[in-house]
């Protein structure tokens, strides 16, 4: 396969390195504000039960499990000028912005029609977010194959990623609440992710220029029409379910961001009803996500030292560590509570960086052990964690907030409901860390053998490359 220069050479552009990131800043402003926001707009604007909007996620997310892998294969077996991944860059960002903004839309409706405006824009623009998410996250396995600098370009994310967390999680709701004393929570949303969903699309063009030159068009193999190309893409999804890593890091990735889109949607019911303090929401969600940023700042450096598998245990040990700290003292105490948060989001943020980076190793160890590379594919492990883990954590949410006596309207909750939302908010990280860092330590097993197993696959390129010359 005809690979990129900077692959080949090992070294990149010091602008791609340091601005590939830019790209992740569109991907947060879909994910973050869905996870924090989306089922608050649900019930206390567009006017729509929990059980209700629960039942939607979930369905959704289900439409997922398939749309996922189907846009990883989509991608694997496209051939054009601009490569394999950068046309969904080019021709879904837009498209991707306006539905953003439409799913956070509440029209004037009845209850049926809000039902199925709330299925039709968030299914699209859940579609819309897997072609320009695989096909961006996709791109660092294109752009090179030296897992030190995958790590850096993943950085190069991380850190966007960070700042994107804080921005939407401490500034959307006030910017919605200003917007709202003029007119209303539904002019504050349509105005606030209206902007959103133009910097999102401006993100995902910028990803298509800088990377341009470096996600080489591949060139088309003899095939017997559609039918051929629709076994091709049957077949690869074979192979990578057929990968034991690629397994056991999807487990890993789904999991994760099940629990995560619980924590981050029971934050805003945590901080208001069960510490009763409003007023520290920004700042819980700050103390969260800021100290991410010394993690990733190591990131490189714990990768040398450690390896991934190793690094992401750690992280995920300190979380946990943190969680049973809090289910003891049981927030009491708010400046160990806020301590507790920023521990732990350095553990987080050290584990969910070198996730991504994680599962390309699956893509070499997929090449190696079954003959066939699936980048596309692979990587939609990841959209399809994130999005399936999404849609479960926020429909688990809504089920559990109407199952524990939740009441949108009520200004204050009772003991049990209170009770219930501490419980949400403690028990279900704790026992999605411990899982994960089980999985982190069956990764390392695998890690240790990666090198020996890059050694031989350029042994393999090398031999198929001089045999084509011949």
């Amino acid at each position: 396969m005809k690979r990129a220069k900077a692959e080949t050479t090992g070294s990149l552009p010091k602008k791609l390195t340091r601005f590939y990131g830019v790209g992740e800043f569109g991907q947060q402003l879909s994910l973050m504000t869905l996870n924090m926001y989306l089922l608050y707009f649900y019930t206390n604007v567009l006017g729509i039960s929990g059980t209700a909007a629960g039942t939607l996620l979930l369905i959704a997310r289900i439409w997922d499990a398939i749309n996922d892998p189907m846009m990883g294969m989509i991608i694997d077996n496209t051939h054009s000028k601009y490569g394999r991944c950068r046309p969904y860059l080019r021709y879904c960002a837009l498209p991707a912005g306006v539905f953003l903004f439409l799913t956070f839309c509440a029209p004037n409706l009845s209850n049926t029609a809000k039902l199925v405006w709330a299925y039709v824009t968030y299914i699209g623009q859940g579609m819309l977010y897997t072609a320009t998410g695989i096909s961006y996250t996709s791109l660092i396995a294109r752009i090179t194959s030296d897992p030190i600098e995958r790590v850096g370009l993943n950085q190069s994310r991380a850190f966007i990623s960070m700042f994107a967390a804080i921005f939407i999680s401490s500034m959307t709701l006030p910017l919605i609440q200003a917007i709202a004393k003029h007119s209303n929570e539904r002019v504050g949303f349509a105005v606030v992710i209206g902007v959103y969903g133009i910097l999102q699309a401006f993100c995902y063009w910028f990803v298509f220029r800088l990377t341009e030159g470096h996600d080489q068009p591949e060139p088309k193999t003899e095939s017997n029409g559609q039918n051929s190309a629709a076994k091709d893409m049957i077949s690869s999804l074979g192979y990578v379910l057929r990968n034991p890593l690629w397994r056991w890091l999807a487990l890993s990735t789904l999991v994760y961001c099940t629990s995560s889109a619980i924590t981050q949607g029971v934050i805003v019911f945590y901080v208001k009803y069960y510490l009763e303090r409003p007023d520290l929401v920004g700042i819980a969600s700050l103390c969260s996500m800021i100290s991410s940023f010394f993690a990733i700042v190591l990131l490189k450096v714990f990768a040398k030292k450690l390896g991934k598998a190793k690094s992401c245990a750690m992280g995920l040990a300190v979380a946990i560590v943190c969680v049973a700290i809090r289910l003891f003292t049981r927030d009491s105490i708010i400046p160990l509570y806020l301590l507790c948060l920023l521990l732990s989001g350095f553990g987080l943020g050290l584990f969910s960086s070198l996730l991504v980076p994680s599962l390309m190793d699956s893509i070499d160890y997929g090449e190696w052990l079954l003959g066939k590379r699936n980048d596309a594919l692979v990587m939609s492990a990841n959209s399809f964690g994130n999005k399936l883990g999404q849609g479960l954590g926020a429909s688990m949410l809504g089920f559990l907030l109407d199952a524990i006596g939740y009441k949108a309207e009520a200004v204050t909750q009772a003991a049990a409901v209170r009770s219930g939302i501490f419980n949400v908010a403690i028990f279900v990280p704790l026992a999605a860390f411990c899982i994960v860092f089980c999985i982190m330590l069956v990764y390392s097993r695998y890690e240790k053998k990666l090198p020996e197993i890059r050694a031989e696959l350029d042994e393999r390129h090398h031999a198929a490359q001089t045999a084509v010359e011949k």
